[in-house]
């Protein structure tokens, strides 16, 4: 899953126009699309995991209506013809998870100039289809990440999502009607939200969220309570790289403990390329010690974590979206073996139009995790059976 950050939202029509884009026929404004984050879920639960391409549009350099485009996987490794479900302008990210409890697959995508939610509940009728979106408000706010799970312990999941605009990051809880959410609560963090995960990191057995922020810091919320009053422990913040934008949370040291990484797209000039900062977790169950950084390419905006070469231990792939005039690349560490949590050097996979969006999922049937790619369309490439943790040429499936 990829998010925009909020400094380059300005900029989506000419980084679509920069990538894949067109006219129409009759001479009259170009219109773009660009594929800006990715996920991968078996949404018609046939045992297949299908590919979900978040894409903004723009019409003359104007934002549009953007959409989710649908690839549902038949046999292993065809896929049907893409279906459209429109979302809102300038969509930032999406979360494809059960939200109402109903065992299929929901959309959540965070819709950044339309500064809404968009719920899109799986069709019980059609399966690999969604309804109607309900739409959460974020007025005043750019939404810019979301996550899901279950906050406050009533088994029905919640939202939470980044949105840039202040410091503090939105909750909206689910109501006693399932697909229905209260209006939003807010806790404060260090920084302007980027990103969010939702994840149990200090292993009491309930939730907790971490949010990466501008002020160069991951953001760690801990012990929330939401009733009978409304209490969270104050935000503990810990570094990270320049400008995380993208935040994963995983036991990647393989000690029982969840620990946090960062995708860093780095400064506004001279951005550099410490675009990975893992931060494994210490002594005291839910704090993290100072990160570890590692070198990507340019302008890192997404990352994923799995065991990409079948030796039981957890890998990294980032996606660098690249400078201007570059197509980016996808930098893929595999786990040092004899130090748990280290990283080698990675490998370094030329991207085409600037990667935005990294998933896994096996799309042949092989057995072995695929890299799914926001690439200006959706991009796959085949982990290697006979080289296990690489990867083959990109195959390319427009949107």
């Amino acid at each position: 899953m990829r998010l925009l950050p909020s400094f380059l939202l300005g900029s989506l029509g000419l980084l679509t126009l920069m990538g894949c884009s067109g006219s129409d026929s009759n001479g009259g404004p170009s219109s773009g699309y660009l594929v800006n984050a990715i996920a991968v879920a078996d949404i018609d639960a046939n045992g297949q995991p299908d590919i979900l391409g978040l894409v903004s549009t723009d019409l003359g350099g104007v934002a549009t209506q953007g959409y989710v485009s649908t690839r549902l996987q038949g046999p292993a490794g065809t896929f049907a013809l893409p279906t459209r479900f429109g979302v809102g302008t300038e969509p930032a990210n999406l979360v494809v998870a059960d939200v109402d409890g109903d065992g299929r697959p929901d959309l959540v995508v965070a819709n950044a100039t339309d500064q809404t939610v968009s719920v899109r509940l799986a069709d019980p009728a059609k399966p690999g289809f969604f309804l109607p979106a309900v739409l959460l408000a974020t007025p005043g706010r750019t939404p810019l990440d979301v996550a899901v799970g279950d906050l406050n312990g009533d088994g029905k999941m919640d939202i939470v999502v980044a949105a840039s605009g202040a410091n503090n990051v939105m909750v909206f809880l689910q109501g006693s009607t399932l697909g229905t959410f209260l209006a939003p609560v807010t806790f404060p963090v260090g920084g302007d939200p980027q990103a969010v995960t939702v994840a149990d990191l200090d292993g009491d057995g309930t939730l907790d969220i971490a949010v990466a922020t501008t002020a160069n810091t991951v953001s760690v919320l801990r012990q929330l309570q939401f009733s009978p009053t409304l209490v969270a422990q104050s935000a503990v913040d810990y570094a990270t790289g320049v400008q995380p934008v993208a935040i994963k949370a995983a036991d990647l040291d393989g000690d029982g403990k969840l620990d946090l990484l960062t995708a860093n797209y780095g400064a506004t000039l001279s951005p550099g390329t410490q675009g990975l900062s893992v931060l494994l977790q210490g002594a005291t169950a839910g704090t993290f010690q100072a990160p570890v950084h590692y070198t990507t390419g340019y302008r890192s905006a997404a990352l994923v974590v799995g065991d990409l070469n079948g030796d039981g231990k957890l890998d990294v792939a980032v996606a660098n979206s690249g400078l201007p005039g570059d197509p980016g690349s996808v930098s893929v560490f595999l786990q040092d073996p004899a130090t748990p949590g280290a990283l080698l050097t990675p490998t370094s996979y030329r991207g085409a139009w600037g990667p935005m969006g990294v998933a896994l999922g096996d799309m042949n049937g092989d057995g072995l995790p695929d890299l799914v790619l926001a690439d200006g369309d959706i991009v796959v490439r085949f982990n290697n059976p006979a080289a296990p943790g690489t990867f083959g040429p990109p195959q390319f499936f427009y949107n």
